[in-house]
């Protein structure tokens, strides 16, 4: 049973954890970061200890949860003090065995969200997907899941990679066409909040249509006249390009 865990990383993720592990009455033994201040920041929300070395590591912990940077792991693993007893990570596209020889058992807890540290946490709702080497591992961090999440399911290393390459397209490169929009609006003294019931509503709808059949707009009308005039109009060569891809896309697809 895990009742005691440390937590290694202070970012977004690392934030979103803390909080729901502390609502799941979990304690945080500690949070580490290279910048003891961004340990601290995390830390001193639910009374653990801030650690700045991985040699300050106490051995008596149930999980050690990395919510780092893929990159990281290379640079972080041969620090640790100890093998450690369950390790696990939060990576989407990072196989669990990077743990391999640094743990006696070791798995993963993916959060299928976008997540922000400074964000109200309170009533967002975060899937999350867990894998593990062994039997016991597995129920044990899906026990620790379920405390923390109503959606939980186990998924594999090629699922998980499956989901987190769509994510890049529905949630990343999404959040990219809104930031081209607030781009258009703005420069044009127009308010971002008028676009925002649109892209409601078209969440709202795939909810219960497909996005095929939810698709709109002039791509989809095959309205040449309209398409040319917003291609003329754009003046960032980026934007033209985007608008140029994306409606031969729709078209090809429809």
């Amino acid at each position: 049973m895990i009742r005691k865990v440390t937590i290694i990383g202070s970012g977004n993720i690392a934030h979103w954890m803390a909080y729901a592990m502390h609502k799941a009455d979990i304690e945080i033994s500690q949070v580490y970061s290279r910048t003891l201040s961004n340990a601290m920041a995390l830390a001193n929300q639910y009374d653990a200890e801030a650690i700045d070395s991985l040699s300050d590591l106490k051995p008596n912990g149930d999980l050690y949860l990395f919510a780092v940077k893929d990159d990281c792991f290379d640079e972080l693993l041969p620090q640790l003090p100890f093998k450690l007893p369950l390790a696990a990570h939060t990576g989407g596209s990072l196989s669990i065995h990077i743990l391999k020889d640094y743990a006696e058992n070791y798995g993963i807890i993916y959060p299928y969200q976008s997540l922000s540290k400074n964000m109200v946490f309170d009533g967002v709702v975060v899937p999350l997907s867990v894998e593990a080497n062994v039997k016991q591992a597995e129920d044990d961090l899906m026990s620790v899941a379920r405390k923390m999440s109503d959606l939980v399911s186990y998924m594999d290393e090629k699922q998980r990679f499956v989901l987190h390459r769509a994510a890049i397209f529905g949630c990343n490169f999404t959040n990219a066409m809104y930031h081209i929009a607030y781009d258009i609006l703005k420069e044009n003294d127009i308010d971002w909040q008028m676009i925002i019931p649109l892209l409601q509503n078209t969440l709202d709808k795939v909810k219960v249509m497909t996005p095929k059949e939810a698709q709109t707009g002039p791509a989809k009308r095959r309205d040449g006249n309209v398409i040319e005039m917003h291609q003329a109009s754009l003046t960032d060569a980026q934007q033209k390009e985007i608008y140029r891809l994306m409606t031969e896309y729709i078209i090809s697809h429809d």
